[in-house]
């Protein structure tokens, strides 16, 4: 008898369908993979965040609910502290909310999530034991309206996670389909996932008089803070005096928080010229994958990544591996619902992009040939 052979009976079945997450721990030279703000902060802005943090009593405990974080994030958005859960990353509020809502015992509940999207919510759904059912998006990456209704109408899931921006396509979903949507299902929970809305400008769906099935949730982590790991969602007072029920205590470490108010407030300047620049090195991005693959379709980007498909479709895990070889990170899409032949590239620095230029001038004729 193995050594595991006896608690192992305890595991969750679910477990046994998916895959650990892991990332490549190779120091490239370009890192275009990880959908990061590639920006530095400022050299002087990381000398005062350093005298920040020695102010932090590491031997104490932080804030059980850092209430000065809690109360910028109610400001931006217009509602009251009450309306608002930080959690260690968005992948922490995705699992509260997974958690608050997962149904009777012996009758869990189902998930919906667009295919293809963020893989953590079909990933921490499954983690629990959560039913979880795909709708795929239409050949441009769109949500498809009637497809979207049919499935909320027959499965009538507790939550519908919806990303705007989207990972991995980029795609900037119909704001009047979703709002529909929302209105049509009120008995499903609507996760409007704004992780990437810095770089669409102005498209946020937030208003404080959302319906009550209408949850905002968000990151720091696309917007120069991923270390950190502060995620937060917005949403009705009732859902979340259910979230900070399964929401574990002190789970904002006292160092992310101190550095999060700092970049909301004495810093936020600095952080937007960041965003703004990242923008602009999208639009560099997009002229690199024109100009540099000819024949590719290069899709419309409204967060700080592109997505291209190859002609012929082998050429995506083709130029991926050459690019890795040359110390060049990107992401290769062919297997997703909808992206056979199709590579994601995250904006990079200036000299990242740079880089890039250079690698697919001489690679992209004989891996597209």
């Amino acid at each position: 008898m193995s050594e595991e052979a006896g608690w192992s009976v305890h595991l969750r079945p679910s477990l046994a369908e998916l895959r650990r997450y892991e990332v490549s721990l190779a120091q490239p030279r370009a890192r275009l993979h990880a959908n990061e703000c590639p920006e530095p902060w400022p050299a002087a802005v990381m000398v005062e965040m350093a005298g920040l943090l020695q102010e932090v009593e590491l031997g104490r405990y932080p804030d059980l609910a850092p209430e000065r974080l809690r109360r910028l994030f109610a400001a931006r958005y217009g509602v009251g502290p009450e309306r608002v859960v930080l959690g260690d990353g968005s992948d922490e509020v995705i699992a509260m909310l997974l958690t608050a809502l997962a149904g009777p015992t012996g009758r869990p509940s189902r998930v919906l999530v667009p295919d293809p999207s963020f893989v953590m919510y079909e990933h921490s759904a499954r983690a629990l034991g959560l039913e979880v059912h795909r709708v795929p998006l239409t050949a441009a990456l769109e949500l498809d309206p009637g497809a979207m209704r049919a499935a909320l109408a027959a499965l009538a899931p507790a939550l519908c996670f919806l990303a705007r921006p989207n990972n991995p396509t980029s795609s900037l979903w119909d704001a009047g389909l979703i709002l529909a949507l929302v209105a049509e299902f009120p008995a499903t929970v609507f996760v409007i996932d704004e992780a990437y809305i810095a770089y669409a400008p102005g498209a946020s769906l937030w208003a404080s008089d959302r319906p009550a099935n209408f949850v905002l949730m968000g990151t720091l982590s696309k917007v120069g803070l991923a270390a950190l790991r502060v995620g937060f969602c917005v949403a009705h007072p009732a859902l979340v005096d259910a979230l900070e029920r399964v929401r574990h205590p002190y789970n904002v470490p006292g160092p992310s928080a101190v550095l999060a108010e700092a970049a909301l407030t004495r810093f936020h300047a600095a952080q937007e010229g960041m965003i703004a620049r990242t923008i602009a090195g999208r639009s560099r991005l997009l002229e690199i994958m024109k100009k540099r693959l000819p024949g590719a379709f290069v899709f419309p980007a409204f967060a700080n990544l592109v997505v291209v498909r190859l002609d012929p479709p082998a050429a995506a895990p083709r130029l991926t591996a050459a690019l890795a070889e040359r110390g060049i990170l990107i992401k290769d899409l062919s297997r997703l619902t909808r992206l056979a032949g199709c590579v994601r590239v995250s904006v990079g620095t200036a000299a990242e992009l740079d880089l890039l230029d250079e690698a697919l001038g001489a690679l992209a004729p004989g891996v597209l040939g």
